[in-house]
């Protein structure tokens, strides 16, 4: 087997182990059917509220609203966010079922260094 063939391998393997061991941490949750909203502002280089409580088992929908002066967006590390928002307009964002704390921030520049970042805490259960 040629040198690229066991890297490409190899590689095929360390992605397989990755994608697994990303499925086993995913908390298992049951939904509870209920929806939790929320409107999340911007107030200079911070969203508003920047922590956002959700009964585990709810489905988080979040209207973000870009209440500042420059374009933002509002991206979660579940794979849910927002295109850019420029200011004066407004996206909704379906988070999923919350079963676990999840983190948000926003991709423009260096506005999450700035402090744009936001916690979404599971609470009960």
């Amino acid at each position: 087997m040629s040198f690229r063939a066991q890297l490409s391998k190899a590689g095929a393997l360390a992605a397989s182990l990755l994608l697994l061991s990303a499925c086993a941490a995913e908390p298992s949750v049951t939904p509870t059917g209920a929806v939790t909203e929320v409107t999340v502002t911007v107030a200079g280089m911070q969203y508003v509220p920047d922590t956002i409580e959700v009964p585990v088992g709810n489905e988080l929908v979040i209207t973000f609203e870009n209440t500042g002066d420059v374009v933002h967006d509002l991206v979660l590390d579940n794979g849910a966010g927002s295109m850019q928002v420029f200011p004066g307009q407004a996206e909704v964002i379906k988070v999923g079922v919350i079963g676990a704390e999840v983190e948000g921030w926003c991709t423009i520049g260096n506005h999450r260094a700035m402090g744009m970042e936001l916690t979404v805490i599971a609470v009960g259960g």
